[in-house]
């Protein structure tokens, strides 16, 4: 079975954190996003999979190779000038002869595939869109379903009180081949805003179906980390260490230096060659491969991406700090976001601050 997934978007929301990290490839919980959506599609039986890039596809190429670590084989379409996410679909045709899913690889996706594409192909139609239930419906496209389960009618970010539905479209869709000859090729197309507009309006049967296990967004700083703490409450287990104070729980790698006296209340991932020194606090927080917590520092709801160091008595709350930072000691940085290899001088308070460097 085949699928495509669409991992050419700049992360505009999530700037400057992806000045040279692509979204997709953006951690979570100590994996990139695309590969829980990779490893779920060959878990699903996808083994044919195609990737459509555009910003800073090298890493992206280079992160994930030519398929073998997933058992499927995954092939590359390098999108010059987007075409938005149904024409970089249709750009790929010749290699769609069979029914197949779209994906996004930068919304943490980790479902049935199977599932999906078995309901798709029990009710027939053209296509089957999966929908998940969200809190807030304003910040995605909502779907509302008749009472057979087709879709009714499309709404992209809709205000409050014209939200008809608190079922959001996920971006996973499966899709007949015939598809792709309701998509223009010389005109930017999406399916959300154009193509499934376009299909309802001609008759053409498209169906919802909800899915379970973990969808989310990463789109924001906020959400980044909320994702990686929905994947440690899954994936993680208690810490009991003599000489460190543990609860809820933590994935730790076995290369990760914690001294006694450390404090880490889960969720909270904890990487490879990380260090958290004596007296520190790790809380609801994501610490990734070299960072180093010195004494008495706190990192609390955040996260502090690869190589970057917290100062001694420093104090990160419900921010992100960027790779290879220095945050000498006694800073403090509040909802604030700090770009890769910045420098924050001991002592300093940041609050809704947004610190880097021109990409």
């Amino acid at each position: 079975m085949k699928a495509v997934v669409l991992a050419g978007g700049e992360g505009t929301r999530l700037k400057p954190l992806t000045y040279k990290r692509p979204k997709p490839l953006m951690p979570v919980a100590g994996r990139p996003c695309i590969d829980y959506v990779l490893r779920s599609l060959a878990t699903s039986g996808f083994h044919e999979i195609i990737v459509t890039t555009s910003y800073l596809s090298d890493a992206l190429i280079k992160s994930i190779g030519d398929g073998g670590d997933y058992n499927a084989s995954i092939l590359y379409s390098f999108e010059e000038n987007p075409a938005g996410t149904a024409g970089a679909v249709r750009r790929v045709g010749n290699f769609i002869d069979e029914t197949f899913v779209v994906a996004m690889g930068d919304i943490l996706c980790d479902v049935d595939f199977k599932a999906l594409y078995d309901f798709h192909k029990r009710r027939g139609g053209v296509g089957t869109i999966a929908l998940t239930e969200v809190d807030d419906p304003t910040q995605y496209g909502i779907v509302g379903l008749d009472a057979k389960g087709r879709i009714a009618k499309f709404r992209e970010k809709p205000k409050r009180e014209e939200a008809f539905s608190n079922l959001a479209n996920a971006g996973i869709y499966v899709l007949e081949p015939e598809v792709l000859d309701f998509i223009p090729s010389d005109q930017k197309f999406d399916f959300a805003k154009d193509l499934f507009p376009k299909l309802l309006a001609k008759g053409v049967p498209l169906h919802g179906s909800k899915i379970d296990g973990v969808w989310m967004d990463i789109g924001r700083p906020h959400d980044l980390w909320k994702a990686s703490m929905e994947i440690v409450r899954r994936e993680g287990k208690p810490l009991r260490r003599a000489g460190i104070s543990s609860e809820g729980p933590v994935i730790l790698d076995a290369a990760a230096q914690i001294e006694d006296g450390v404090t880490i209340r889960g969720p909270c991932y904890v990487g490879s060659g990380a260090v958290l020194r004596r007296g520190s606090i790790a809380d609801n927080a994501c610490l990734y491969e070299g960072a180093r917590v010195e004494g008495r520092a706190v990192v609390r709801n955040s996260i502090v991406l690869e190589g970057s160091v917290v100062g001694a008595a420093a104090e990160i709350v419900d921010s992100v700090v960027s790779r290879n930072c220095i945050i000498e000691d006694g800073a403090r940085i509040a909802s604030s976001i700090i770009g890769d290899s910045m420098t924050i001088r001991a002592g300093s308070r940041l609050e809704n601050a947004t610190v880097s460097q021109p990409p």
